[in-house]
């Protein structure tokens, strides 16, 4: 699977399109939420960089016009912790968190790769002091105290 540069809009748009593609093919309607929404704007991520990350990520994973598995089948624990680890800016967490979680339940259902995927976000970005706080280090998974095996 190819790398982005941390933060880059690349790097955030294949977090969208894994949260349109984990449960097998993205929908018009995550499509509509995107655009309606303007949260590729807020971004800094063109439609057309949605467009080629999303073509890139079919090659990337060799996934054609047809899937025997859902993305969520294919994808690893590890794999899914080092694409939301390419976001490292506090900025730039929460407004992508609260895209993804829209597009996870834009079809008025949650699958469990998109949960999954919510819940991996979590606990990258996630501190006692909120989503995306900037006391986060990088790349370092965090959990809450209250979450944490006393």
């Amino acid at each position: 699977m190819r790398h982005y540069v941390a933060n880059s809009p690349q790097a955030l748009a294949r977090l969208l399109a894994l949260g349109m593609l984990i449960d097998g093919m993205a929908e018009e309607v995550e499509y509509q939420l995107l655009e309606d929404s303007g949260v590729l704007r807020d971004l800094g991520i063109t439609p057309q960089q949605l467009d080629e990350v999303l073509r890139d990520f079919y090659e990337d994973l060799d996934l054609g016009t047809s899937m025997t598995r859902t993305l969520d089948q294919r994808l690893t624990a590890g794999d899914l912790s080092q694409l939301v680890a390419e976001v490292t800016d506090s900025e730039l967490q929460q407004p992508l968190l609260l895209a993804m979680m829209r597009i996870a339940v834009a079809n008025g259902e949650l699958s469990a790769g998109e949960a999954r995927l919510i819940r991996e976000a979590l606990v990258h970005w996630t501190s006692d002091d909120g989503i995306g706080h900037p006391a986060l280090l990088a790349n370092v998974p965090r959990r809450r105290l209250a979450d944490r095996a006393t």
